[in-house]
């Protein structure tokens, strides 16, 4: 314990402390990752559906153990995921309750 005070006492841990710090701004620095899993959905049996963003640009794909294809071009994001599943399929996302004008 008495060397631990002496160390702290004694400014040891500065170069740590410093390294420690300098690796965090470089981390800072990095560049945007441009692809980027936005959502995937398993469906069992090793089977998914996943939303890919690559720069603004989203697509969706569905994937087994031994392939990946490509389901549709989402198109640019710009809005909410919920107007993405409305625009195509012509409904709100599953559970959402759409109210009409009149009864």
């Amino acid at each position: 314990m008495s060397t631990q005070v002496w160390k702290v006492a004694s400014g040891t841990w500065w170069p740590h402390a410093r390294g420690l710090w300098e690796r965090m701004a470089r981390m800072s620095r990095r560049t945007p990752r441009r692809l980027r899993l936005c959502e995937s959905l398993p469906l069992g049996e090793r089977r998914f559906v996943a939303v890919i963003e690559f720069e603004q640009s989203r697509f969706l794909v569905g994937g087994t153990s031994s392939s990946l294809v490509l389901l549709a071009d989402l198109g640019r994001h710009r809005g909410s995921d919920a107007e993405m599943v409305t625009r195509l399929t012509g409904h709100g996302p599953v559970g959402v309750r759409q109210t009409g004008g009149g009864d």
